[in-house]
């Protein structure tokens, strides 16, 4: 380490006090002379270091030859070189990755992906991953979106593989951001829903949309739809999109497909039952405020009205088919008003059924489809229904046309 240091400190010296007589590329041409004469890669490493600091432009050819002599080299010096020398290689690869990826240098790309390849340090892989990014080296985005997808299917396990498997994540999640390719979108989602450390997944999350602004078509696709993915991950892609820049239609799109899973999937786990019908509930709220011209949402709803897990899933249903305002939702809401009006005038109506009555009378006035005049008279006319509930069909009649 203090030979390092010493031979910084000259180069630094030597090269500072030519600095008023040679121009920068008499500069650059020493340290290209003091490089490739230079016997071993820890002086290599050395003198990266001191033109580092000089800053000298159009050094991208410099860069990518002596990156392309050290990934050659590499196999050899992990091979038979003390260990002092292959961690010198690690530092000089990783280091000229990130000058390649700051000059733009195009040409350097397949020694970048070589790279990722032949190193086996995570820092090396993923500055190597992120300068091809920088690059747009578009040939490359799909075997990076490999490392990602690889990555996302063996989450790491122990703290040690933790901070490999994420250095080289971040890498990926930082190319990909780089390339903002739409290929690259669904495997960053994974990964930020995925088993990696918090500060990767919280990564991925902005980088999301910055890679696509509007994910609701590939999410609803790819995700919501798919039979790969388990409830929790399609939930959080509803979300993701309820959240993006996305139409209102691609939203409610969405929405409509993520309830259809919610009664497509069965658990027992008490748990997990419960997310689904979180899921539910968020979809039948998104169609609520999104609305949908979707004849499939009918039976879906109807199903949550009927069958959901709580009051609160029954009630958003029941609100949701007023505010679509349709004769289809307006048949539905006058279904379920009779078959109350049944329980209600034999007695066996309970308490929660009595709320449900109320909150369907005020959906069909909301909806206001004169379809609806004849369940509504039958409230007002029974002799069993309160002075309340014959108000509340009363205020719901006079929002109907004639």
């Amino acid at each position: 380490m203090k030979r390092r240091f010493l031979v910084v400190f000259i180069l630094i010296c030597c090269v500072a006090s030519m600095g008023f007589a040679a121009s920068a590329n008499e500069d650059l041409e020493i340290y290209m002379y003091l490089y490739e004469n230079s016997r071993t890669v820890t002086d290599q490493f050395n003198i990266l270091l001191v033109l580092q600091t000089r800053k000298l432009t159009g050094a991208g050819e410099f860069y990518a030859k002596a990156f392309n002599r050290l990934v050659n080299q590499i196999p050899n010096i992990q091979r038979s070189a003390p260990a002092v020398e292959k961690s010198a290689a690690d530092d000089l690869a990783q280091t000229l990755a990130v000058l390649i990826g700051e000059e733009k240098y195009v040409t350097a790309a397949p020694d970048l992906w070589r790279a990722v390849g032949a190193f086996s340090a995570p820092l090396v892989k993923a500055e190597a991953l992120i300068s091809l990014g920088k690059l747009r080296a578009t040939e490359f985005l799909d075997p990076v979106i490999r490392v990602l997808t690889d990555l996302n299917a063996a989450p790491p396990r122990g703290q040690e593989e933790a901070i490999a498997k994420g250095q080289v994540a971040r890498g990926a999640i930082i190319a990909l951001e780089k390339f903002r390719d739409e290929a690259g979108y669904l495997p960053v989602f994974i990964m930020s829903v995925g088993g990696y450390p918090e500060r990767i997944k919280e990564l991925a999350k902005v980088t999301l949309p910055i890679i696509l602004e509007d994910p609701s078509a590939l999410l609803t696709e790819q995700v919501i739809k798919s039979s790969s993915y388990a409830p929790s991950i399609k939930f959080v892609a509803l979300q993701t999109i309820e959240s993006a820049n996305a139409p209102s239609a691609s939203k409610a799109t969405a929405a409509v497909a993520s309830l259809s899973e919610g009664w497509r999937a069965t658990t027992n786990d008490v748990r997990q039952r419960g997310e689904v019908a979180r899921m539910r509930k968020t979809s039948i709220d998104m169609i609520r405020r999104y609305g949908t011209t979707d004849s499939a949402v009918y039976p879906l709803l109807e199903r949550s009205y009927k069958e959901g897990l709580d009051d609160d899933e029954k009630l958003i249903a029941i609100q949701t088919l007023g505010t679509i305002a349709s004769e289809d939702s307006a048949k539905n809401l006058n279904s379920f008003l009779m078959i109350l009006i049944g329980k209600m005038q034999s007695g066996a109506i309970t308490r929660t059924e009595g709320d449900m009555l109320r909150a369907i009378i005020n959906a069909i006035g909301v909806a206001g489809k004169a379809s609806s005049r004849s369940p509504l008279r039958a409230v007002i006319d029974s002799s069993t229904a309160t002075n309340a509930v014959k108000t509340l069909a009363n205020d719901a009649l006079a929002k109907l046309p004639q």
